[in-house]
């Protein structure tokens, strides 16, 4: 079970960062939950996190959404919520502490994907009508219908966006500043190597004969690239069974690579070749080549090492300048306020769909307290 609440409440907080940042202060009717440095934080926002969340675990993870309404976890889930509504004003803290604000071009890029996910997301093809979970009553805008499935209103929706955007604006100043360049050189290594796999194509271990050839071949390659380091990049053409390297190498920090492969070339010199192979049961040995780390990496996104390669738009300067703010934010939200009220002990997984702006259906809808008896509730 601990295991279990750990991975919710870090879930939560990965959904919060990568997909629903939200603004502060969405004025409504609903009932006031809990205050954060005095704030109100309304249901309609807490309410649209945990609807969010308990929809991202069913899709994501298969998880049985009777499961998660027990009290321990949805207890857990609420509370990982409430963190996210810290972590959003923690934002727009940070971004006055720093003098930033939303730029002319910044306001512009979010009008236009507004537009580009209004008719995306707003189509009415395809297997739109078949997942659809939640419908409002009248509501004839599928752009809309489409977001209060989610727990959302298009207004919420709308300040989600700006407040990423606003953090993206701080990582941009501090790139403006040198200091995600200064981190980078800091802190990242950039290698390339020709790897000698101690396994067959099926992933099996080698073993004797087949195990000591291998071994012999890497240290053949490594001999060869020593004595004439202009081989290298013939050798690693001919050799180099690590089909996910581009021909520029690694960019990393530590904890990307297996620590062995880091700590090998962090005792390098720029230029320098391994002076004995880097060998790593599983994957097997390494030759390495140290390279120069380039600022063009910062921007590049087949340089971050953590893309999948499907459309992945991340980079080195987005990843460290995340890392950046998120220390700053843990100082801020360190220091918060925060009062819970009655109300907020009384939502449940049962009557959680009560507490949105809009009629929708229950999430849980079997049980004792259901939605439709719930007390306290919004509705």
């Amino acid at each position: 079970m601990k295991r279990l609440l750990s991975m919710l409440m870090a879930g939560i907080l990965c959904v919060g960062m990568l997909a629903t940042m939200t603004g502060c202060g969405t004025k409504d009717n609903t009932p006031v939950v809990a205050t954060i440095d005095g704030e109100d934080v309304h249901s309609s926002e807490l309410a649209a996190y945990i609807v969010y969340n308990l929809m991202y675990y069913e899709n994501s993870f298969g998880m049985d959404v009777q499961s998660m309404a027990s009290d321990e976890i949805f207890g857990s889930i609420k509370e990982g919520c409430l963190n996210q509504a810290k972590q959003y004003r923690a934002i727009k803290k940070l971004a006055e502490n720093e003098g930033v604000s939303l730029s002319k071009d910044s306001k512009k890029e979010l009008k236009e994907n507004l537009d580009n996910n209004r008719q995306q997301l707003g189509s009415q093809t395809g297997t739109f009508t078949r997942w659809l979970k939640y419908k409002v009553k009248g509501d004839e805008d599928p752009f809309v219908t489409y977001l209060n499935s989610y727990g959302y209103t298009e207004k919420l929706y709308e300040s989600n966006n700006e407040t990423m955007q606003l953090m993206y604006d701080i990582i941009d100043k501090y790139y403006d500043q040198g200091d995600i360049t200064k981190q980078f050189q800091n802190t990242y290594l950039h290698a390339k190597s020709i790897l000698i796999k101690d396994v067959d194509d099926n992933g099996n271990e080698l073993t004797g004969d087949a195990l000591t050839a291998a071994q012999n071949k890497a240290q053949s390659i490594l001999d060869q690239v020593k004595a004439d380091p202009s081989k290298f990049d013939d050798l690693w053409k001919e050799n180099n069974a690590d089909t996910a390297q581009s021909k520029n190498g690694y960019y990393f920090t530590e904890g990307d690579m297996v620590d062995e492969y880091y700590q090998a070339v962090a005792k390098m010199e720029e230029g320098a070749i391994n002076d004995q192979l880097v060998y790593y049961k599983g994957y097997g040995w390494f030759i390495i080549e140290k390279l120069k780390l380039e600022d063009s990496a910062l921007t590049d996104t087949s340089a971050y090492l953590k893309n999948s390669g499907n459309g992945d738009e991340s980079t080195i300067k987005s990843a460290i300048g995340q890392q950046m703010v998120q220390d700053k934010l843990d100082g801020i939200i360190e220091d918060m306020k925060v009062e819970t009220t009655d109300e907020y002990d009384k939502i449940t997984a049962y009557n959680v769909n009560t507490y949105l702006p809009f009629n929708a259906d229950a999430f849980v809808s079997n049980g004792s307290g259901s939605a439709g008896s719930a007390v306290g509730s919004a509705g």
